[in-house]
């Protein structure tokens, strides 16, 4: 399996395609995955504010 179909596996398993942890924060992968592919960028490349709008502070 290439890591194309790992990702997609993985991301298979969150519905909404949101991944979340116990803590403060929660991350879109799915959207942030989408944006870094449609603009040609890596996570790695994005601002402060391109990545809060992927980022969402649990209430």
């Amino acid at each position: 399996m290439d890591l194309k179909e790992q990702i997609k596996q993985f991301e298979d398993g969150f519905d909404d395609g949101v991944y979340a942890v116990p803590g403060e924060y929660k991350v879109k992968v799915r959207a942030l995955y989408e944006y870094c592919k449609k603009n040609n960028l890596s996570p790695n490349d994005l601002s402060k504010e391109q990545l809060e709008k992927f980022v969402e502070k649990r209430s």
